[in-house]
């Protein structure tokens, strides 16, 4: 019985495996053209017509028990992710669990179907938001340039936003992916305890008009630490799914850094989720930005093409920034005195009035991706004839 087993588990392992290698094998292949800053006498601020009294709370990483409660998150029912989320004044949670939709509440008029994508070592994962079905194609030994884009290919089939998921943690997504990455409309650049800023700011200084997201991905909900801590404030009519999309697809919305403070009780820190400022408004007359903050916050810094630091205002609950024509975008980062940090999307320059379209840079390379998989499927053949000859010559040499 035993050796049975094991033969059987040997087969699902080598099954896995030759899954997997055909992904690799069949790749498709990629050019990518060279990316251009955002450039143009229009500027587009996704802030301009925001209502300050229409502004939702959002978080969407949190895992909840999966799979039998293999992966992280086992601790998390689905009523406990519900409740400690609603105590820290959450109008939304979207549980993202890796590789599933979570159907908890879908009767619900705010639900969003969400997972976490991917199952890699390097961990290039991808938070898929508005999803109808899951992505089981993936490249877990390694992913270049061209694997992950075949990735952010597959899975805009299927999903309302793409974002990419801690895009720090293992270096899963390199700084030169930014530069010539496309078809991903998000990044999530505060996630728990990993910042993103400067992955973003690579983005966006080559011309990906890619805006942010802020998620707890917490593990265990229980634990006052990972919950509460960051997340995004989102402007939107109501909390219709399409009006919740569209807010994000048009970066009409925001991050927050909340202070930690470590291993404060639940119930102080919901009472102190009730006080967090928030943005009244960022206004653009010509060129000139105008940001307005609930709460006076300690620095306000404008900040533009890689990431350099344009202009600080200080102690004021107003920042003001003339934007010149060398600027290609301008974002505001805002310092409060407990610690916590406000982070706005960019201000960037279009061409044309109007739709704001995302750059792409990726052409499929049909040529190539037919040269290559014809050549790996000569190789696996090569190799499996050497393989049977010489088991032929072995059964030969013993009889």
């Amino acid at each position: 019985m035993l050796k049975i087993i094991g033969k059987l588990l040997l087969l699902f392992v080598i099954t896995i495996l030759l899954v997997v290698l055909s992904f690799y094998l069949l790749a498709p292949s990629y050019q990518f053209e060279e990316p251009k800053p955002f450039s143009g006498s229009i500027l587009y601020n996704p802030y301009q017509n925001i209502d300050s009294l229409n502004l939702y709370k959002y978080n969407f990483q949190v895992q909840s028990k999966a799979w039998g409660g293999i992966t992280d998150g086992r601790l998390n029912s689905n009523e406990l992710i519900d409740s400690i989320y609603k105590g820290l004044g959450f109008d939304h949670v979207a549980t993202s669990d890796y590789q599933k939709i979570n159907r908890y509440q879908e009767e619900s008029q705010a639900y969003i179907p969400t997972y976490e994508h991917g199952y890699g070592i390097r961990k290039t994962h991808q938070v898929c938001i508005g999803a109808s079905k899951v992505l089981w194609l993936d490249y877990p030994f390694y992913q270049s340039l061209r694997y992950k884009q075949h990735i952010l290919c597959e899975l805009q089939e299927d999903c309302d936003l793409i974002a990419l998921a801690h895009p720090v943690l293992r270096n899963g997504y390199t700084y030169n992916d930014m530069k010539y990455l496309s078809g991903y409309q998000l990044m999530e650049v505060l996630n728990n305890i990993r910042l993103s800023v400067p992955h973003w700011d690579t983005a966006l200084s080559h011309g990906h008009r890619i805006y942010m997201l802020a998620n707890d991905d917490a593990h265990d909900v229980s634990n006052s630490n990972e919950v509460g801590r960051r997340f995004t404030m989102i402007f939107a009519n109501n909390q219709n799914r399409s009006e919740i999309i569209r807010s994000l697809d048009n970066g009409m919305a925001y991050g927050m850094d909340f202070f930690r403070i470590g291993d404060e009780p639940m119930l102080e820190k919901f009472e102190r989720s009730k006080h967090i400022p928030f943005l009244v408004s960022a206004k653009l007359n010509l060129d000139t930005l105008s940001v307005v903050v609930s709460k006076m916050a300690d620095s306000m810094y404008f900040i533009g093409q890689n990431g350099k630091n344009l202009h600080k205002t200080v102690f004021s609950e107003k920042g003001v920034y003339l934007i010149k024509d060398s600027d290609t975008y301008v974002r505001t980062e805002i310092y409060f005195d407990d610690g916590s940090v406000m982070y706005l999307n960019p201000v960037t320059r279009s061409e044309t009035q109007g739709e704001m379209k995302r750059q792409s840079l990726a052409r499929l390379d049909v040529t190539g991706t037919w040269l290559r998989r014809s050549g790996n499927i000569l190789l696996l053949a090569l190799l499996f004839f050497i393989v049977i000859r010489r088991r032929s010559k072995s059964k030969k040499t013993t009889h």
